[in-house]
């Protein structure tokens, strides 16, 4: 078990990154904004395709990138109230259950979704602003990726249950 947990900690990097990543949006975003308001109050004009630019480039990266992050960290709904009134042994069969059907489900939606990136790949699919043609197709490949590593998170806690036969949804405990 210490060698998962050793490789679990290289997979925190990796979700912390993405944390980063979605956080350095954000603050792009909130200055793309401002300055965006400041333009239309100030000097009468505001940047081109502006609302489009925020929409298609900047949210897609505040929220998928950090998904895996939140997804760990416990934040996101489980089935706690329906587990503290079950048996440990009926709790780990439970858990089983639930986390194979999230990985399926999230196997499903990152083969689609990965499809639908490389359909955007080959299409060179682009966004109209201001007259101008936008890429989009390379931000496709967020959506899948970060399925994908909720996936990793599902299968280490998945072999956490197995291993340490205590039912929990988290590979580590927070406080």
């Amino acid at each position: 078990m210490n060698g998962i947990v050793n490789l679990y900690k290289y997979f925190q990097y990796v979700k912390v990154i993405g944390v980063w990543v979605s956080g350095i949006s954000l603050i792009g975003m909130m200055f793309f904004i401002v300055i965006d308001v400041f333009m239309r109050n100030v000097l009468s004009n505001s940047i081109n395709g502006g609302f489009e630019i925020v929409q298609n480039y900047f949210m897609p990266i505040v929220v998928f990138p950090a998904l895996a992050y939140a997804y760990s960290s416990g934040v996101l709904p489980k089935m706690d109230l329906v587990l503290e009134k079950m048996r440990n042994n009926l709790k780990l069969v439970f858990i089983f259950a639930m986390l194979l059907l999230e990985i399926f489900i999230l196997l499903l939606m990152t083969m689609y979704t990965w499809d639908y990136a490389m359909t955007g790949l080959e299409r060179k699919m682009a966004f109209p602003a201001a007259g101008t043609l936008y890429p989009i197709y390379p931000l496709f490949f967020i959506i899948p990726i970060s399925f994908a590593l909720i996936i990793v998170e599902n299968v280490f806690i998945l072999i956490k249950n197995f291993v340490e036969k205590k039912p929990t949804f988290q590979f580590m405990e927070t406080d």
